[in-house]
């Protein structure tokens, strides 16, 4: 077994749900530190009175600074759902079967190793700044963005950046990420009269006027999408009422809906956009937004080129430039520098047997490493 794959492999066997990868935080942060790096773990407190642990480890001094951003939580797994237990990293017919392999503790171990072999035979000028958060997949503190305003404030700048989030959907060389969707979640109130059924006016029913508003938002186009987006897309994640009985019109109605938006939108248009529904579509509404991200793009520069040769040479495929998907990490990171996202595979991330070949963990640490030479060169 190589050193890699047996790298990968320790790094599943730590079930690191959301917040409780404390254990596995401290085992890279050895790894760092015995690979010549310096190394701190920062606490940050969450709302509940917890304290959620992030990683920053960092070699070498100036410029260029590169820095790689990941996380190291994973989502839950049932282990009766598995073909073999989530957290035993076991390898059958090539491919290493565990939670977290493909999102993202394979990336993350593909490129430990290369920055560590990188800076042990290289005669580079720069810096390599690697954050490890651990609340990404339910984010409590959302530790990158935290700690990458401490760095700031500390006086780092940051060239360039890629995230290690699994990006290709079936094989190695299908996309890099050189955006994402932005995300807004709205939480709207439709405010009635209540009363008995056979005796309230259909315009004072605020169920009535949650579903005459909702209907109006989604027969609505947002936009048709652009050169790097595909259309925005609006879904209804819930409608509640709470009401159990059939005579009575209920006082309320709520919906939460999710937006994903892309570069023709920004939170205000969105907003701006429900609020001209709001005032077409009788009854009296309210609603609040939760800022989940903004779409962003990163300009398509010469690293985000030779990033895709080098895949190219390693996978015999040009990737495309995807902006698909939910939201990452990447959407903090893009605040202080450009940033792309390239992983393994995501076809079985969240799933049961979630899982990815040894020969796919070995092709990303390649590209992760011709990639060091190249941005350091």
């Amino acid at each position: 077994m190589s050193k890699l794959t047996d790298l990968c492999r320790k790094l599943v066997q730590f079930p690191c749900l959301s917040g409780q990868a404390n254990e596995a935080l401290d085992f890279m942060c050895d790894y760092f530190r015995q690979n010549g790096f310096t190394a701190r773990l920062i606490d940050f407190p969450s709302d509940d009175g917890r304290l959620i642990r992030t990683l920053c480890a960092a070699y070498g001094v100036g410029h260029p600074h590169f820095l790689f951003a990941g996380h190291i939580d994973v989502v839950p797994a049932n282990p009766d759902e598995w073909r073999f237990p989530p957290f035993a990293a076991e390898i059958d017919d090539g491919i290493v079967y565990g939670r977290g392999i493909a999102d993202m503790k394979g990336g993350l171990a593909c490129f430990a190793q290369a920055c560590t072999d990188f800076v042990k035979v290289a005669d580079f000028k720069g810096k390599i700044t690697v954050i490890v958060s651990s609340d990404e997949e339910e984010p409590l503190v959302e530790g990158t963005r935290k700690i990458l305003q401490m760095l700031h404030q500390e006086g780092e700048i940051f060239d360039f950046a890629l995230v290690g989030e699994p990006s290709n959907p079936l094989t190695m060389g299908d996309e890099i990420k050189v955006g994402r969707r932005g995300d807004i979640v709205l939480h709207i109130i439709s405010h009635g009269q209540g009363g008995h059924t056979a005796y309230s006016v259909p315009e004072d029913n605020p169920a009535h006027n949650l579903v005459n508003l909702l209907y109006r938002m989604q027969n609505d186009i947002l936009d048709n999408g652009n050169a790097f987006f595909a259309p925005s897309t609006m879904q209804i994640a819930t409608i509640d009422i709470g009401n159990r009985a059939t005579n009575v019109v209920p006082m309320q109605a709520q919906a939460t809906v999710d937006i994903r938006f892309n570069s023709e939108h920004t939170y205000a248009s969105i907003e701006d956009w429900v609020q001209k529904h709001i005032c077409l579509t009788d009854g009296k509404f309210d609603f609040t937004a939760e800022y989940i991200g903004e779409s962003f793009l990163s300009p398509i520069d010469d690293n985000i080129i030779n990033l895709q040769k080098i895949i190219m040479a390693h996978t015999g495929k040009m990737p495309q430039f995807s902006t698909a998907g939910g939201t990452s990490d990447a959407r903090f990171v893009k605040d202080y520098c450009p940033v792309v996202e390239y992983g393994l595979t995501n076809a079985t991330i969240h799933k049961a047997d979630e899982c990815e070949s040894v020969q796919n963990i070995e092709t990303l640490y390649a590209v992760y490493s011709d990639f060091l030479k190249i941005f350091f060169k």
